[in-house]
């Protein structure tokens, strides 16, 4: 056997500008298990990171199948925004499995999450239906629905 082999998925890490948002949004619109959040200023965050000065606020939200982690940085204090397009290279969305793609689509734009149109229905795969949306800080998360098949 061949060492350094990828066994599975730890968890989705997402850096966020304020946890309580996220939390929110999270937890209450997406209905994530939230593990409330725990601030680290241990020097072994700039080591593991590589950012200097490195205080993160993280938060854990566990759904049926996948954890996601939030982390806030609360230093360095130069902090910004990168906005990037699905086109742009390093570029990453959630893409989240869901049943009531509509239900759940107007959740979010009620929470700030903006589609890109209508949903669309995509005759792959038995047929699905597929929606990218966008929302603060630069998240975009696509919504499938294979509910409908």
């Amino acid at each position: 056997m061949v060492g350094g082999n990828v066994v599975g998925l730890a968890h989705t890490g997402v850096t966020v500008s304020d946890m309580d948002r996220a939390i929110s949004f999270f937890g209450g619109v997406l209905g994530g298990e939230v593990v409330q959040p725990v601030l680290y200023d241990d020097p072994v965050f700039e080591r593991i990171t590589g950012v200097k000065d490195a205080v993160i606020n993280i938060a854990y939200v566990n759904f049926s199948n996948h954890t996601l982690e939030l982390l806030e940085y609360r230093k360095p204090e130069d902090r910004m925004v990168t906005p990037s397009r699905p086109c742009d290279p390093g570029h990453l969305h959630l893409s989240l499995n869901v049943e009531g793609i509509e239900e759940l689509a107007q959740r979010m734009a009620e929470a700030g999450f903006e589609t890109v149109g209508p949903i669309q229905h995509v005759e792959v795969e038995g047929g699905f239906d597929v929606i990218y949306t966008y929302g603060f800080d630069g998240l975009v998360i696509e919504l499938m629905d294979f509910s409908k098949k």
